[in-house]
């Protein structure tokens, strides 16, 4: 059975509607882009696509991170980001093209662009966490702009990333992953607070996004 239009709208819309609104496909920025080219990287690599290689490489290109020193409570241990660079797929994608000469020379000249590319921004923290840790964060956002918060782990752990104004639920992943996207536009300017939580019995590291 189909569901209505109408119900279908209200089932994508935030937990808290009123505090929140779910952006439009023109407010996905660098935090989305970021975790796309992720996402496509990692695919790519299982299905051996130099091209589809090359296009996550050229996504992550165009995402310049900026590393900032807010900390979480408890304020774990400051880490280097582990999530694949551009270089790293770029070689990746020279790699699987192997004998393949158009693709091999169809990298190079991207990788030749990629300077010339546009570059959007993200701020970036990176944290290590515990076995059935909880990490808080308290993050600023601005009225009526789109906010986006990722969540990057390193693949050792299964992380769920909660999103709360006050005590309103705003997004919450609990997928059997490490990687989440909360978007909204908030209604005025206020401070979400961020909970990252470590459901395995590994310990791991994430990095937390933001636009």
């Amino acid at each position: 059975m189909r569901l209505p239009l109408a119900i279908l709208l209200l089932l994508a819309t935030p937990l808290a509607a009123q505090e929140a609104t779910p952006p439009t496909p023109r407010d996905a920025g660098a935090v989305a882009q970021l975790l796309q080219a992720q996402t496509l990287f990692d695919l790519a690599l299982a299905r051996k696509d130099p091209l589809a290689t090359l296009s996550a490489a050229r996504l992550a290109a165009g995402i310049t991170a900026s590393d900032s020193d807010r900390a979480p409570t408890p304020p774990g241990e400051p880490v280097p980001a582990t999530y694949p660079t551009p270089e790293v797929m770029f070689t990746a994608a020279r790699a699987l093209a192997q004998e393949d000469d158009l693709a091999t020379d169809l990298i190079a000249r991207s990788l030749a662009e990629t300077p010339r590319l546009p570059t959007l921004t993200v701020i970036r923290s990176t944290r290590g966490i515990a076995a059935g840790e909880a990490q808080v964060w308290q993050i600023p956002f601005f009225a009526e702009s789109p906010a986006e918060l990722g969540l990057l782990g390193d693949g050792k752990a299964n992380l769920d990333l909660a999103v709360t104004l006050a005590e309103t639920p705003v997004c919450l992943d609990t997928a059997p992953a490490d990687r989440a996207l909360c978007s909204f536009r908030p209604s005025e300017n206020a401070t979400f607070t961020i909970t990252v939580t470590n459901r395995s019995e590994t310990a791991a590291t994430y990095s937390l996004l933001t636009n």
